[in-house]
């Protein structure tokens, strides 16, 4: 809007001369304060840049004790527009995803920021419903889900190596990362339902996607079901999803009991232990493996995630790039 009143009022003001006036034109004076379009371009610039350094700053001071003084900053940031708004969801589901064990916090955040931020008119059909913090949410929810189908998009991508062994052991690693943000991703999904963020088929899709394969199941895949089914069973188990949750827990069933598969016995344990919390009418059990993790400090979970990091590169010929703490 201001951008565009200096626009209008610098096109007014441009030239002075009249109509009448006959002798040689000079040409205009370029002045550095001028508005154009590439002017505008760099202040938006510099605006984007500015809400980024802001707001990373303030996650980066996010714990559980300061939840309440921070979040009451980050209210006050400066969204002025819906690329703003993508921005900041951004950078939450980033952090979320680089520090799983503060979900809950995060997606406390998100609540907040869905009943304070603006909404703004769809730029390109202003009659369409407009974009609120809820919706662009979802959208990115979405779109971290279509990331593990463009996966061999994201290989192709990547710089020829001629290397057999080397390429393989790059290609290895970007798949271990999209496994392990696609993983971070559902789990988080459930805690932004908890908060009734989303809806109950988003929840769904992803139960649906982690129980694909019983026969082999993928240790990371089986533990992320325990921990989304621990953090969100009670709220999808009602009389109208019965059938899906019997057949989901069947499945679990079938996939602790499988004496094929080379599943660890400590996920087996696992998976009894969310089977039993059913049972029991989704009471937690406070000696629960599954439960109390919720204590930790900011330096423990920055201190776990870079030595996961450090062993994923470690134990790939790819040297990699740290996850960067946004």
């Amino acid at each position: 809007g201001a951008a565009n009143d200096r626009g209008r009022g610098g096109g007014r003001g441009g030239n002075r001369s009249s109509p009448g006036f006959l002798g040689p034109v000079a040409p205009l004076e370029k002045r550095d304060d001028a508005w154009t379009p590439q002017h505008a371009a760099k202040e938006a610039l510099e605006e984007a840049q500015k809400l980024e350094r802001n707001c990373k700053a303030l996650l980066n001071k996010f714990t559980p004790e300061k939840f309440e003084k921070l979040t009451a900053q980050f209210l006050d940031l400066d969204i002025v527009k819906r690329t703003d708004m993508v921005l900041v969801i951004d950078m939450i589901f980033d952090k979320a995803l680089f520090e799983p064990v503060f979900g809950h916090m995060y997606a406390m955040l998100c609540a907040r920021c869905a009943e304070k931020f603006p909404e703004f008119p769809d730029e390109r059909n202003p009659e369409l419903k407009p974009h609120t913090f809820k919706r662009l949410l979802l959208n990115k929810c979405q779109e971290e889900f279509e990331k593990e189908n463009s996966l061999q998009e994201q290989l192709d991508a990547l710089p020829e190596i001629a290397d057999e062994k080397e390429k393989e052991a790059q290609h290895e690693q970007v798949r271990i990362k999209a496994k392990k943000r696609m993983l971070g991703n559902m789990s988080f999904i459930g805690q932004l339902y908890k908060q009734k963020m989303l809806t109950e088929k988003i929840m769904h899709e992803c139960l649906i996607k982690l129980l694909g394969d019983i026969e082999n199941p993928e240790e990371d895949e089986v533990e992320c079901l325990c921990k989304l089914m621990s953090t969100i069973g009670q709220g999808i188990d009602h009389a109208k999803a019965k059938p899906h949750m019997d057949e989901y827990f069947s499945r679990m069933y079938d996939m602790s009991q499988n004496s094929k598969s080379q599943l660890p016995n400590r996920l087996r344990f696992m998976l009894q232990e969310v089977i039993d919390l059913r049972k029991s009418g989704w009471k937690a059990n406070a000696s629960s493996a599954m439960a109390g993790k919720e204590a930790k400090t900011r330096a423990e979970v920055q201190k776990e995630a870079l030595a996961e990091e450090r062993a994923l590169q470690a134990g790939t010929a790819g040297g990699g790039r740290p996850m960067p703490g946004r």
